[in-house]
């Protein structure tokens, strides 16, 4: 469908420093795919590399689609609604789970079967950890709620809104995983901080409202579960970040759980599950630090351009070496690193010079960008940014900062 507006407008796409330096990434890649070769490096691991960045063929789609504040606007309310929707359909789950309502395993099987989300760790009979592919796409909910309730002051805007902070927040935090929370963390805070420092003041008291009402929501969905189930979930999100703490309590009943490896039904205590769920971090952060070593002795080997695509470690000989911009420096290099990061750069300084002007839209590109290093943040432990999701964001971020650097060098007028 867009191969038409590709063509018509090839030489302005051919004159925006984005395209540009993404072209230029484009050319390290196939750099990287002979390098990865030469070097005998798993030709079955280079295709997968390659299957990743492959998604950046989106970016002249998403530049030349979003040509107009009407677009950017729509664009990001799908974002936000779509973000919502998902959260609640991880709600509805966790509380057919906890209500032990019969078919949630053959929901949960169907879901896994089409890969919209699964059951990665059953925590308890009374807890679920639920992951999405697309979780990080909850950053639009969190985000996106929180400038359109500023902006937005209608009675269903004081309601709507901060429900959907809410669900969109608390579905981030019962995923568990660190890796979100810091996600999340440089996705809201940065908003919020420069939120307060540009906005107005009507802006700010609104938006203050909407996240208490957001925080209230949150307190009391979470202790409608504590309610039924007697247990602190805030427990298995501390045990997550803080390892070797005891976050667990003495009171409560036992509880059943499922053996992941068997059928047999096994009688544990609270802490008994909460000691297997911290066992399962640190097994996992044992990885993790081999994951880094490795990456790291790759890296001094080559690293002006990598030991290219498909470049394998000991501790990962599966290739999903989970940690992105380690792995991107160990296959491409500082070189290919630099072409990769260079338009997130590129939009923190035109951000600066959009708040400087006081651009009307200042405050919603700043969304964008902390969406965007929210995803980032997510990447340091997950590979996100070489994924569908991860690339669609950064072409989405990459399209709305093109066209407000257009609307700004033209003088438009905005709605």
């Amino acid at each position: 469908t867009c191969i038409p507006l590709i063509f018509k407008r090839i030489k302005e796409l051919l004159k925006s420093k984005y395209v540009l330096d993404i072209l230029g990434f484009i050319l390290m890649l196939v750099a990287a795919t002979v390098i990865g070769y030469t070097n005998g490096n798993r030709l079955n691991l280079i295709i997968t590399d390659l299957k990743g960045f492959a998604y950046f063929a989106f970016l002249p789609c998403a530049v030349v689609l979003i040509n107009s504040r009407e677009r950017v606007i729509t664009l990001t309310k799908i974002c936000m609604y779509s973000a919502s929707i998902l959260a609640l359909v991880h709600l509805v789950f966790v509380c057919l789970y906890i209500f032990d309502v019969p078919g949630h395993d053959i929901i949960a099987n169907f879901c896994e079967e089409r890969r919209f989300f699964y059951v990665s760790y059953r925590i308890s009979d009374q807890n679920v950890r639920v992951s999405f592919l697309s979780l990080v796409c909850l950053l639009f909910g969190a985000a996106f709620s929180i400038y359109f309730g500023a902006k937005e002051d209608t009675k269903l805007s004081k309601t709507l809104y901060p429900i959907i902070t809410a669900v969109c927040v608390l579905s981030l935090f019962m995923s568990y995983t660190r890796s979100v929370y810091l996600a999340l963390a440089v996705t809201v805070l940065v908003l919020v901080c420069i939120f307060m420092f540009r906005a107005t003041k009507k802006e700010k008291i609104t938006a203050l409202k909407n996240i208490t009402v957001a925080i209230v929501v949150f307190f009391l969905i979470v202790g409608g579960f504590y309610v039924k189930t007697g247990e602190n979930y805030f427990t298995y999100g501390l045990s997550r970040i803080f390892i070797g703490i005891d976050f667990s309590s003495d009171e409560g009943d036992d509880n059943g759980v499922t053996n992941e490896d068997s059928d047999e039904e096994v009688e544990e205590s609270p802490e008994d599950h909460l000691d297997s769920f911290k066992q399962n971090t640190l097994t996992s952060d044992e990885l993790r630090t081999a994951t880094v070593n490795d990456l790291v002795t790759n890296i001094k080997k080559s690293p002006i351009i990598g030991l290219g695509l498909g470049a394998e470690i000991p501790s990962r000989p599966d290739g999903l070496n989970e940690y992105f911009f380690l792995d991107l420096l160990s296959k491409m290099g500082i070189i290919g690193f630099g072409f990769f990061i260079a338009p997130i750069i590129f939009m923190i300084v035109s951000l600066v010079g959009l708040i400087k002007s006081r651009h009307s839209d200042g405050l919603l590109a700043t969304g964008w960008l902390c969406v965007l290093l929210g995803t980032v943040a997510y990447s340091y432990f997950t590979p996100c940014m070489n994924s569908s999701v991860g690339i669609m964001v950064y072409c989405l971020a990459i399209g709305v900062f093109e066209f407000y650097k257009k609307s700004s060098t033209t003088k438009e007028m905005y709605e």
